[in-house]
């Protein structure tokens, strides 16, 4: 059985193994957690690209970073 891990491709494998170690809590589209964009004050839910620094995104998009930004060094 090992044999037949070894012949699969690495990605594959490597593919396999993240699934293994993904703790138990899984989100849905339904609850995400949410934030408030600091920029244009609406809601924006959890992306998976933001996943390492979730504590640290403020703004839902790259427009809303760039006029907070603005706003910022205008004062």
């Amino acid at each position: 059985m090992a044999r037949a891990i070894f012949a699969m491709p690495l990605a594959a494998r490597l593919a396999r193994a993240h699934i293994a170690a993904m703790p138990e809590k899984r989100y849905t589209k339904s609850n995400l957690p949410e934030k408030t964009c600091e920029a244009c004050g609406r809601p924006f839910a959890w992306r998976k690209k933001w996943e390492r620094y979730w504590d640290n995104v403020k703004t839902c998009s790259e427009r809303c970073k760039g006029d907070l930004r603005r706003k910022n060094r205008a004062v």
